[in-house]
C-alpha cells in the first residue's frame, strides 16, 4: 500500500488570495513535512458572503498558485454549493485523497472560536491543526484536542483581503500585495471597484 500523503488545506473565501496566504502555505508545507497543500475556496459562508463570484476566485487561486507544484485547487466547496462548513471540506478531500494525512491550516483567532463551527468536536478525528500564532491571542484546548494542534510562528504579512479590495476601491495600486497574474485579472475583470464593491 502506498504511504498516506500528508495534504495540507488551505481553506478561505479568498477574495482576493494575496501572499499572505501563499506565505503561510509555504511556511507550513515547509516546518511539517506536507506533500502537498489544496487551496480550498469556500462558496460563501453564514457569516459573510465574498464579493468576486466562486469562478472568479478559484480563478485567482489557480493562477497564485501555478509557480508552486506543491499547492494545487481544489473546488470541493464551490461545487457542492450552499454554505461552507469545514466538516464538509475535509470529509470530501478525505474521500478524494485517501489514504491521505490532512492537515487543516488556520490562524489561532480562527481556531479560538471553533466552538461555533458545525461538528466542531470530529474535526479533531479528521485532521490535524496547524495553528499560525497571532498577537494577543493564547490557545487554551482540552487535553485530547491539544494534542492534535501543531502551534507555530511563521513571519506575518501584514496583508489582508479587506485591504486589498479597499485600495481597489479606492484606485490605489496593489502591486506586490499579491501575484501579479492576480492583479492582472481583478483589473480587467473590473473586480471590486467601487460601484461593485459593498
Amino acid at each position: 500500500m502506498s504511504e498516506a500523503l500528508k495534504i495540507g488545506v488551505m481553506g478561505g473565501s479568498f477574495d482576493p488570495i494575496h501572499y499572505g496566504h501563499l506565505s503561510l502555505a509555504s511556511m507550513a508545507a515547509f516546518k511539517f513535512g506536507l506533500d502537498r497543500v489544496a487551496f480550498v475556496p469556500t462558496n460563501f459562508s453564514l457569516q459573510k458572503k465574498p464579493v468576486a463570484s466562486p469562478l472568479d476566485r478559484c480563478a485567482m487561486v489557480s493562477m497564485a498558485i501555478s509557480k508552486d507544484p506543491r499547492f494545487f485547487l481544489s473546488k470541493v466547496d464551490v461545487e457542492r454549493g450552499g454554505p461552507t462548513f469545514a466538516f464538509d471540506t475535509l470529509s470530501d478531500l478525505s474521500s478524494l485523497y485517501s489514504p491521505c494525512q490532512l492537515f487543516f491550516i488556520l490562524g489561532m483567532d480562527a481556531l479560538l472560536g471553533i466552538e461555533e463551527w458545525k461538528n466542531w468536536e470530529d474535526l479533531f478525528g479528521m485532521s490535524r491543526f496547524i495553528v499560525s500564532k497571532r498577537p494577543g491571542h493564547s490557545l487554551n484546548l482540552p487535553k485530547k484536542m491539544a494534542e492534535k494542534v501543531e502551534v507555530f510562528s511563521p513571519p506575518l504579512l501584514s496583508i489582508s483581503s479587506t485591504s486589498i479590495r479597499k485600495r481597489v476601491a479606492k484606485g490605489e495600486p496593489i502591486d506586490y500585495l499579491t501575484d501579479p497574474l492576480v492583479c492582472g485579472f481583478i483589473s480587467a475583470r473590473g473586480l471590486y471597484r467601487k460601484e461593485n464593491c459593498p
